[in-house]
């Protein structure tokens, strides 16, 4: 009944969008980060011009697989948008657009006079977002401007690489590792549409639009920005732990019998929990305490890890959790004991095939098919649900929902 009534709530049938009336230009080249941003709003209903100068974008592609000529990012990211090349109509919904998203390198939209100088002359109420690598003032962001964005160099200006990776290897096989994911990309691109909208909101208010300023480094900064502060406490910069987390213990990725899982102990509780679960109660004297497991010292905390790795593979990943789950089926003193009982977190670490088989994922529509050529293709939909005003994927490029 519960999931009946919430999958009623959050249809989608019959229901307005939230951004309907709102006309956004993008031009972003192969800048991912502003085709992302101006997604997000074609997704809540806003009618979303991808004005280009060349179609180099649609080349880009993970080991240049294609979709019926086109890359997989290009495919994803160009949804609900309408396609246009730079002309002089296109020019035109520039200069009149409610919301212009600027991914090319800085200055340039202005030399062909539609920057946010020129645009805000004639419409002051456009909110005009830029996206780059460094933002569009200081020293180092003119002496850059002519260096293309990209996911792989905010990440390595960052230093992001250095965090991650196996610790113990060493020599040719200590290097740095990149996300595998675009994080620096999805961090502009989410932070730039969210602060459109928040602008879309003072606009209601003041009648004025404004100038955003996004710098693709800005962006990842605030996922490295908690190492930045373990390194303040630890008094040097903070290395690579790899699946040992920096703050808390057990708080990562192991190696079951048959498979992998994640194990989190939060508190003391739920350290030794874990310990009543694999039966190793003389680890107990030397790490009870949350301090005792807290430590800027790889090679000590390798010492336990390397014990509960040795215990852990001799369990099955079903096995694990059911034990675990059994901690949390505690009486009704439990919500007074609850944290002196503790309670692990163990879950099972799933393929990506195996996601696709589970079927919670279908019953919230978490991705879509889209037939091209006889062929389905998943791509994934909207992240987020709405009751009243919900995001959508209307339309994706050469495919049919």
């Amino acid at each position: 009944m519960r999931d009946e009534y919430l999958l009623k709530l959050f249809s989608e049938e019959n229901k307005p969008f939230a951004l309907d009336e709102l006309i956004v230009a993008e031009i972003s080249g192969e800048n991912f980060a502003g085709a992302i941003a101006s997604s997000l709003l074609a997704e809540l209903g806003a009618k979303v011009y991808r004005i280009e100068f060349e179609d180099d974008a649609k080349k880009i592609s993970p080991f240049g697989v294609q979709i019926d000529g086109i890359g997989i990012p290009y495919f994803i990211e160009t949804r609900n948008k309408e396609i246009l090349k730079f002309d002089e109509k296109a020019k035109e919904i520039v200069q009149k657009a409610d919301v212009v998203i600027d991914a090319m390198q800085p200055g340039f939209l202005d030399s062909i006079g539609i920057g946010y100088r020129q645009i805000s002359e004639k419409n002051p109420r456009v909110i005009y977002a830029a996206i780059s690598p460094y933002g569009h003032f200081t020293s180092k962001a003119e002496e850059f401007r002519n260096v293309p964005d990209s996911d792989l160099t905010a990440q390595a200006y960052n230093g992001y690489p250095t965090l991650i990776g196996n610790p113990f290897l060493t020599g040719k096989h200590s290097y740095p590792l990149r996300a595998g994911i675009w994080a620096a990309w999805i961090m502009a691109g989410a932070n730039a549409a969210v602060a459109i909208m928040i602008a879309l909101i003072e606009r209601g208010k003041s009648r004025k639009g404004q100038f955003i300023d996004v710098a693709t480094h800005d962006a990842i900064a605030t996922i490295t920005a908690f190492p930045y502060i373990v390194g303040f406490l630890f008094g040097k910069p903070r290395g690579r732990f790899g699946t040992i987390d920096y703050i808390l213990y057990p708080f990562g990725y192991h190696k079951t019998k048959d498979g992998y899982v994640v194990i989190a102990t939060p508190t003391d509780a739920d350290f030794r929990a874990l310990l009543k679960i694999l039966g190793r109660w003389d680890l107990e004297p030397d790490w009870k305490f949350t301090l005792d497991r807290i430590t800027d010292d790889v090679e000590r905390i390798k010492i336990l890890d390397d014990e509960l790795n040795k215990t852990i593979q001799n369990f099955k990943t079903y096995d694990l959790i059911k034990r675990a789950r059994k901690t949390r089926k505690i009486p009704i003193l439990g919500k007074i004991l609850g944290r002196f009982l503790g309670e692990p977190v163990i879950v099972k670490i799933n393929t990506l095939q195996e996601v696709l088989k589970d079927e919670h994922w279908w019953i919230r529509k978490s991705f879509i098919k889209v037939k091209i050529d006889g062929k389905n293709v998943l791509i994934p939909n909207v992240a987020f649900k709405m009751s009243e005003t919900p995001p959508r994927v209307l339309k994706v490029l050469k495919g049919q929902l």
